[in-house]
């Protein structure tokens, strides 16, 4: 009921009971009502009032109120009605596979090592993948059991959210960092593919030692040692040993600790390629051929020795004695004179020479012993004696005759390659 001149508003709600299309809802207004407003707006054609609400889903409501007044008295009524077409949906479902693989391995193996390899390929998408085939090409430096280079594994079908699983195992045979790419490829599948790379790495070490050949007894030898990490890997707590022979003294080991016969040197680690000199200087009293060796060890096993050898020269020494058989003698008698000789040292002397020179009141008349001898003069010359070894043993004569008296001194001279200035004796005759 509403006043004669008034205003009132009119609620109306419209409800989906299924999803529909093209909600449509209309009202003629009748005679002695007129339209105010409404909301939401309506269009208004006369008396005719149209709502246009598009489509509606199901249990869905949408409210409207419409302002009207009443210009006559009476019942007035207000028919309402809603038109709609009913929606029918075809659903579609489009999918796709999406393979994925995830290869891996040892970080680290050495040259001659096994090399496991896993190759998980998983279909991320939403539909099977069909004839899943892996290939892998293996690159140079690794060989497979059965000599192929390229290995083929079929996997089949892959249902979606499915992951299979490739397993092989491959030998290294070459130092240095292998990568080799595994390709997944399906029927109906873009093609992928995943790495992995490891490092074909060897431990090493390279130990070298110089020095001098041959040093003379008493002399100092200098020794360089050269130690080279020739692999792949650092090498930690590097110990350098070098043992002297027995025979032996240590002078000098820069940066060493010294342990009786033994320099001990300690690096914290030795890089791939670096390189450390050590030296060290020997000296003996000893004659002979004496080696020392070298040992390099670490922490990771990887050793090494080097080892150098010295022949020590000792010196030869010789001594000499002139000896005369008949003294004194008278004018016109002859005696013999005696020249002895011993390496009394330690290495063999060259080329021994002896020269026996005389006054002129001697006549010389004949000369024998380790070598053949000649007259030059009032002087026996003596070939040269070869090699006289350490100990060794050699005697000279010379005969000769009184031409006048008095207190002569003959003298015998002895030189070699190692004495350079020769060695001299006298031994008086008494001739009256």
């Amino acid at each position: 009921m509403c006043i004669l001149g008034e205003q009132y508003p009119l609620d109306v709600e419209v409800s989906a009971s299924c999803d529909v299309c093209d909600v449509v809802l209309t009202t003629t207004l009748p005679e002695g009502v007129t339209f105010l407003r409404s909301q939401p707006e309506a269009k208004v054609e006369g008396r005719k009032l149209t709502w246009n609400f598009g489509g509606m889903k199901r249990g869905q409501t949408i409210p409207g109120r419409v302002w009207l007044k009443c210009e006559r008295e009476g019942d007035l009524c207000t028919c309402f009605c809603v038109d709609a077409k009913p929606v029918a949906f075809c659903a579609l479902l489009c999918a796709k596979p999406v393979l994925v693989c995830e290869k891996c391995g040892p970080a680290q193996v050495s040259p001659g090592d096994p090399i496991n390899y896993v190759i998980n390929v998983t279909n991320i998408g939403t539909c099977t993948a069909e004839d899943v085939v892996v290939t892998d090409t293996l690159p140079d430096g690794v060989e497979s059991p059965t000599g192929q280079r390229t290995l083929t594994f079929k996997l089949g079908n892959l249902e979606p959210c499915q992951t299979k699983r490739v397993n092989f195992c491959v030998t290294a045979c070459k130092r240095g960092k292998i990568c080799n790419q595994a390709v997944v490829q399906a029927c109906n599948a873009n093609q992928t593919s995943c790495e992995f790379c490891t490092c074909v790495c060897a431990c090493e070490i390279d130990c070298s030692k110089v020095g001098p050949k041959e040093v003379p007894v008493g002399h100092n030898a200098d020794y360089k040692i050269t130690v080279v990490n020739t692999g792949d890997l650092p090498l930690h707590e590097v110990v350098v040993t070098d043992s002297a022979p027995s025979a032996t003294t240590i002078v000098n080991a820069p940066g060493a600790q010294i342990c009786g016969k033994q320099a001990v040197w300690k690096l914290r680690e030795l890089k791939p390629g670096e390189k450390q000199e050590f030296n060290i200087t020997l000296t003996t009293c000893n004659p002979g051929y004496f080696v020392n060796t070298v040992n390099v060890t670490n922490c990771e096993a990887c050793n090494g020795c080097c080892e150098f050898g010295t022949n020590w020269k000792g010196r030869p020494a010789i001594e000499t004695c002139m000896t005369v058989s008949e003294n004194p003698i008278c004018v016109g008698e002859t005696t013999r004179y005696k020249v002895e000789l011993q390496n009394v040292g330690q290495e063999y002397d060259t080329n021994v020479k002896v020269v026996v020179k005389f006054p002129g009141e001697l006549a010389i008349v004949d000369s024998s012993g380790a070598t053949a001898g000649r007259v030059d003069g009032q002087s026996v010359v003596f070939e040269p004696f070869p090699n006289l070894a350490p100990r060794q043993n050699l005697e000279y004569y010379v005969t000769v005759k009184a031409n006048a008296s008095g207190d002569l001194r003959p003298k015998v001279e002895i030189s070699s390659d190692f004495i350079k200035n020769p060695i001299t004796s006298e031994e008086s005759l008494i001739v009256n």
